[in-house]
């Protein structure tokens, strides 16, 4: 895992990678090459205001298409 600083418009750095994007500045705060990695930086809420809420995507190759991560039951 490598936390980092980078803007999205660089997201295709990353193509094949987790991302964990903070919403609200719109930067990548993390990258990983597996959901696990980047874990600790994902959350849905935070308590503590030195925490970012970030978001986790993987960035699709140039010849895939979107994810779809879906929770089951």
């Amino acid at each position: 895992m490598k936390k980092m600083n980078v803007t999205t418009k660089n997201m295709g750095r990353y193509a094949g990678k987790w991302v964990a994007i903070d919403p609200k500045n719109d930067w990548i705060i993390a990258a990983g090459k597996t959901l696990e990695e980047i874990a600790p930086f994902v959350t849905g809420k935070t308590a503590d205001k030195n925490k970012i809420a970030a978001a986790a995507f993987k960035v699709p190759r140039k010849d895939e298409g979107p994810y779809i991560l879906t929770l089951s039951k």
